[in-house]
């Protein structure tokens, strides 16, 4: 069965990674509480303590996208995002999305 994982990938400022992980835990609340996928958080297990990514995974690309649409509506999310990019060091916010497995011959 193939799976899509999205992956968003920050470094943080120095000091910072309480307040944004305080932020994600409360978008997280709001992505569940409008029935949509939660992050996973968690840290590479190289480079510096200021490295942090954010996973989660959805059944098809339409799936991601349609998740993607219904975040921009869920209120107070865009002020999330604005706090946490303000943790984030200018210029090294990255995501990615992979498909993880291949179609069945």
């Amino acid at each position: 069965m193939l799976t899509y994982r999205h992956q968003i990938m920050r470094n943080l400022k120095f000091g910072t990674l309480p307040r944004f992980t305080e932020l994600q835990k409360k978008k997280n609340e709001l992505l569940a509480g409008a029935g949509l996928t939660p992050y996973d958080i968690w840290a590479p297990a190289f480079g510096g303590l200021h490295h942090l990514v954010l996973e989660a995974r959805f059944e098809s690309m339409a799936a991601f996208e349609a998740e993607h649409l219904a975040q921009k509506k869920i209120e107070g999310m865009a002020t999330l995002n604005a706090e946490q990019l303000e943790c984030v060091i200018e210029g090294t916010a990255q995501d990615r999305l992979q498909r993880l497995g291949l179609p069945a011959r």
